[in-house]
């Protein structure tokens, strides 16, 4: 390898820079929002490397101990986690690119055909995004590349040194990424006439072979050296057994049952390689890999073609239901050997006809400039995804019970966020963020539990019910959830008692409003069951004014639920005296249109037919009056409710 430092290879140097610079530009700088399936475990990256932590299946330990090395290097100077775990998925992806252009130059094109073939592949689409995140695939393809061109170099010089170098990056691929097994096609029709070469070498080989998988002894050390991010059992000798020989076949591959399905992923395959170059593009860089070689050689033309067609076939059958991070993945060395081979053939061109060359250079460096223009607004709308601060953001307004407070969040970006805004931005301390592994039990006994109010769709009441007894639901504010029991649930807030009886078994003790940033409302509720409710009643909150044009009286505003807390909480689960709070979020009302709040609950008796509670009416100018309700800036929690009612 030390031959890429020769002159000759500073092309790829360049090469690598000017990749790097591109990436630079659309780093992904702060935590990942999960919203892109290419930012499926980012979050779980960015968190696992600056705390020297382990990674999901198949563990990655190399990726994982250069990369805390690296992040932690940058945290030293001032780079966050986020951005460092980036930057390091930023050098691998530079690193395949420089390494992609050596390749090139290895297959005989001419330096400026292997520079913009390289920058090709460096702005394909799924290469562009891996490259400006946190992930490990850039890494996957560094390994890939380097792989290839050494077996080229021993196809070429017969040596000792080239061969244990092959076995060095393929070893280190197949530890990494078991998908870099696919390369042995070929690395076989490169390299078959070398098997004497190799059988002489058997021992080294075996042993670079165990030195490569090694790497794996840093899971379990660890998690014996107790650190706070990691993944599986890998302390016991089943865990760790279990993450150094999973290969994720039986959860990511499924094999189309019909023509139809067949068909079907075709459709797909095709559509997802369409994104990263137009495929008759595509289809012209394959077709270079057989008439852009300077030296006529069948069996190199062979083996890149069925590296690419062999992933581009993978892809067929790698499927989850939905279009995957491992799909995605996939499809990367496909896009990459499509570039070189339009490097290849317009090299070629050049070279064999002299009048081609400008035309050739002039087309390439159109292609860069089209992948450029188009793919780059697609990156930054991944990379500059921020939808996650709204979570953050309904936890930071949130009202916790004074005393010791757990959060409980299911693995997965939300957990990863909190996490990382926790450990990294000084934000919630003193609360006990855990994910859904942990024992809710545990942190029920002396203390109170909360959740996001949508991770109750996927741990449900009835989820709660099996670990903890007598589960009540409390709001504790928009999109909040407190998880009680009749021992220890108590209200948030105590307002001045209203005593408005809706007439079904359920009083309103009391009202407060709040207002917000951009001037939304929040309106609390404070339910009491006074007596067992055996129906489930919905809840309707309206803002009631004139219409815009003066003439009507009509509801402005609304929020209604299906049931209370979020629609989590059917009534007909209350027991008697259980006390509930509600919270309802207002869109911003033109105060000069609202007359009044009206809330009351009702039933459906029929398709078209509703039962009405009495319902509440408190005039909208006494409901703002901060000696009434509450403003944040005022930090007033009266609420004498001076109410009037409407049935």
């Amino acid at each position: 390898m030390s031959a890429l430092l020769c002159a000759p290879y500073a092309i790829c140097w360049v090469a690598a820079a000017l990749a790097l610079l591109a990436y630079l530009l659309t780093l992904q700088w702060g935590i990942s929002s999960g919203g892109s399936p290419y930012t499926t475990d980012v979050g779980e990256i960015q968190n696992a490397l600056p705390r020297w932590g382990t990674l999901h299946y198949s563990g990655y330990p190399l990726y994982t101990l250069l990369g805390s090395l690296v992040v932690s290097a940058l945290h030293l100077v001032g780079i966050a986690p986020t951005a460092g775990s980036s930057l390091y998925s930023a050098l691998w992806g530079a690193a395949a690119i420089g390494l992609l252009a050596a390749l090139a130059l290895e297959l005989g094109a001419p330096r400026w055909a292997a520079l913009a073939g390289a920058l090709i592949g460096g702005a394909s689409l799924s290469f562009w995004v891996n490259s400006s995140l946190a992930e490990v695939h850039t890494m996957t393809m560094a390994l890939t590349l380097a792989s290839l061109l050494c077996a080229l170099r021993l196809r070429r010089n017969h040596t000792r040194g080239s061969l244990l170098w092959l076995v060095f990056w393929f070893s280190q691929a197949v530890a990494h990424q078991r998908a870099a097994g696919l390369l042995i096609v070929p690395v076989l029709i490169l390299c078959w006439r070398q098997w004497r070469l190799a059988l002489r070498n058997i021992l080294p080989i075996l042993g670079i072979f165990v030195i490569a998988f090694l790497t794996y002894l840093y899971l379990p050390i660890r998690d014996w050296m107790g650190a706070d991010w990691t993944f599986g059992q890998v302390g016991t000798w089943q865990g760790f057994w279990r993450m150094l020989l999973d290969t994720k076949v039986e959860r990511v591959v499924t094999v189309p049952a019909n023509l139809g399905e067949w068909w079907e992923r075709i459709r797909l395959t095709l559509g997802l390689l369409a994104e990263d170059m137009p495929l008759p593009l595509m289809a012209l860089g394959l077709a270079g890999l057989w008439l852009g070689l300077r030296r006529r050689d069948t069996a190199v033309s062979l083996a890149l073609t069925a590296t690419a067609l062999g992933y581009a076939a993978v892809m067929l059958v790698v499927w989850e239901g939905t279009v995957s991070d491992a799909l995605l993945a996939v499809k990367l060395p496909v896009a990459l050997l499509a570039a070189l081979g339009l490097g290849l053939l317009a090299g070629e061109a050049g070279r064999r006809w002299r009048q081609m060359l400008p035309v050739s250079a002039a087309l390439l460096s159109a292609v860069i400039i089209y992948l450029g223009i188009n793919h780059a607004p697609q990156v930054l709308a991944i990379t500059r995804d921020d939808s996650i601060q709204a979570t953050l953001a309904t936890v930071r307004s949130a009202e916790f019970a004074p005393g010791r407070v757990t959060l409980l969040v299911p693995w997965g970006h939300d957990y990863w966020a909190l996490r990382y805004a926790q450990s990294y931005e000084g934000q919630f301390s003193g609360i006990t963020i855990v994910d859904h592994n942990a024992d809710p039990a545990q942190y029920a006994s002396d203390g109170f539990i909360y959740t996001l109010s949508k991770d109750l769709n996927v741990l449900p009441l009835d989820w709660w019910q099996q670990r903890l007894d007598d589960v009540q639901l409390d709001s504790a504010g928009a999109g909040m959830v407190r998880i009680a029991s009749a021992a220890t649930k108590k209200p948030q807030f105590i307002p001045k008692r209203v005593s408005f009886d809706l007439g079904n078994g359920i009083v309103i003790l009391g009202v407060r409003l709040e207002t917000l940033e951009e001037g939304e409302r929040l309106l609390s509720i404070i339910w009491q069951a006074s007596e067992p409710v055996e129906e489930d009643y919905a809840v309707a909150v309206h803002l009631v004014g004139t219409a815009a044009d003066g003439s009507t009286e009509t509801v402005v505003g609304q929020a209604d639920s299906a049931n209370p807390v979020d629609g989590l909480y059917p009534t007909s689960r209350w027991q008697q005296g259980e006390i509930v709070r509600d919270d309802y979020l207002l869109a911003a009302p033109d105060d000069a249109l609202v007359q009044s709040i009206e809330l009351g609950m009702y039933r459906q008796l029929a398709s078209d037919q509703f039962a009405n509670t009495n319902w509440m009416m408190i005039p909208w100018q006494m409901a703002n009056d901060a000696d009434w309700g509450v403003n944040k800036s005022a930090g007033n929690n009266a609420c004498p409710c001076r109410v009037t009612t409407d049935n």
